[in-house]
């Protein structure tokens, strides 16, 4: 028996992630392709709109959409062309956000699902600058020219899944997550947890080191970044590799040469006693009392800063 999944990718009308207007599917049996899909959709009717950016990226358009049925009505067929199977796709902490924010924005049930993510699983495999889905296929050996046509992104991790077995000599994806060390993710009608890899100490791994050739009139170019809190729209090391590509360093840890902090959410039950700020965030508002020269912004500024 070889390796049996759902490969998936969404791509959005705009900045909230619970607005798709596409979906690609690639199914896999036994290592080999058995059927592929690329549905439009309309986004839920609250979030219902398209961004200039996102329509650059994908080449989606309201008009392209208009007479496709709304994202609660499309769920259930992907839901049925996966057929059980496990979800993969790149970044899977993005498309799986989508399906549980557009859910919540439809009012409709989370379906329950498993699934593995190829970003997470490739770091481990191969040593790259840039773990995005371009660079990852073109370790893994991927033909690959179509970003943000949702069913090529979702063929592109189906085969980058199919390479990393072949690197580990794995033919089942619980073989692959042992390999990498990693975790599936799974989703339910009332909790989620993500696909990650299973650290000891801080709980995440090496920090990567910022990108030299990146353009210098990036907003984050040059910046020592610091993470606090549960990150939303994308897991921590998938931050930090994010900002390493655009020429920043993010650190674990505040010193004396953080200059930003970006805050997640922080949940309270969390924190030590009596204290309303985590021990990060405390200590950069300290330090900026001091005279240390440190940015402090919410996740949604970081998210929209990334983009220029």
């Amino acid at each position: 028996m070889g390796l049996s999944f759902c490969a998936i990718d969404f791509e959005t009308a705009n900045e909230n992630r619970g607005s798709p207007c596409a979906v690609g599917l690639v199914k896999v049996i036994d290592g080999r392709e058995v059927g592929s899909q690329r549905w439009l959709m309309r986004p839920p009717e609250s979030v219902d709109y398209f961004d200039d950016f996102n329509i650059m990226l994908h080449g989606i358009t309201p008009e392209m959409v208009s007479r496709e049925p709304r994202f609660a009505a499309r769920l259930p067929e992907v839901i049925s062309f996966a057929d059980g199977l496990p979800l993969v796709a790149h970044n899977a902490a993005f498309d799986m956000g989508v399906i549980r924010d557009a859910c919540d924005e439809s009012s409709v049930p989370r379906p329950s699902v498993s699934y593995a993510c190829t970003l997470v699983l490739s770091r481990p495999t191969w040593s790259l600058l840039s773990y995005s889905l371009p660079w990852v296929a073109e370790a893994a050996g991927v033909a690959f020219g179509h970003h943000h046509d949702p069913e090529a992104d979702a063929r592109a991790a189906a085969l980058i899944l199919l390479a990393i077995g072949e690197h580990y000599g794995a033919t089942a994806l619980d073989e692959i997550v042992k390999a990498t060390h990693g975790r599936l993710g799974w989703m339910n009608a009332s909790d989620w947890s993500g696909c990650h890899r299973v650290w000891s100490g801080s709980g995440y791994g090496a920090v990567p080191g910022a990108n030299p050739n990146a353009n210098p009139d990036h907003p984050f170019y040059g910046r020592e970044m610091v993470f606090t809190g549960a990150l939303v729209s994308m897991t921590r090391e998938v931050a930090w590799e994010r900002v390493a590509e655009v020429g920043g360093q993010p650190e674990p840890g505040i010193t004396k040469h953080t200059n930003m902090l970006v805050e997640g959410y922080q949940d309270p039950r969390k924190l030590a006693a009596g204290r309303v700020l985590s021990a990060k965030a405390q200590k950069a508002r300290d330090l900026r009392e001091r005279g240390q020269p440190i940015e402090i912004m919410r996740e949604q500024d970081f998210v929209q800063l990334l983009r220029l």
